[in-house]
């Protein structure tokens, strides 16, 4: 953080308490007020993050943003409720449901490795069976017979 700029944390209670109609936050005591702002601003230096990178990305249209934390893994209980309530599945289906996501996850990702491949041969310009493109079999026919014969 660099001086003169206000912490993320407090930007956001602020933000947080902003956005509590005018009516309701006028009737707070001063006290109420700076306790709900003081829980939404994080001053605990255990809960702050090793590495805090915030980005914007600014274009002539939109604005985009990027936010990256890392650290120390600090929520061992929250493994340990997450852990007591899968245990209440069987083995055999929890093995399976692992199965089936991670056989998921695989072909997507082949999918888009694949497809990444073949723009890139097409951009190249390398013609691997002449005369037959991949949208002339797609959704169509599954075989090569669809090719010319070139």
């Amino acid at each position: 953080m660099r001086i003169g700029h206000r912490a993320s944390s407090e930007t956001f209670a602020d933000f947080t308490l902003s956005r509590v109609p005018e009516k309701i936050r006028d009737s707070l005591t001063d006290e109420q007020y700076n306790a709900i702002r003081s829980s939404l601003v994080a001053r605990d230096e255990a809960s702050r993050h090793s590495i805090d990178i915030r980005l914007s990305l600014l274009l002539p249209f939109r604005s985009y943003y990027f936010v990256f934390f890392a650290g120390r893994d600090r929520r061992a209980s929250t493994y340990r409720l997450e852990e007591s309530r899968w245990s209440v599945i069987p083995l055999p289906i929890r093995r399976a449901l692992h199965y089936v996501i991670s056989l998921c996850a695989s072909v997507a990702i082949l999918g888009v490795i694949m497809s990444v491949l073949y723009k890139l041969k097409s951009m190249i310009g390398i013609d691997i069976f002449p005369g037959c493109n991949i949208q002339d079999l797609l959704f169509l026919e599954w075989s090569l017979a669809g090719c010319e014969q070139g």
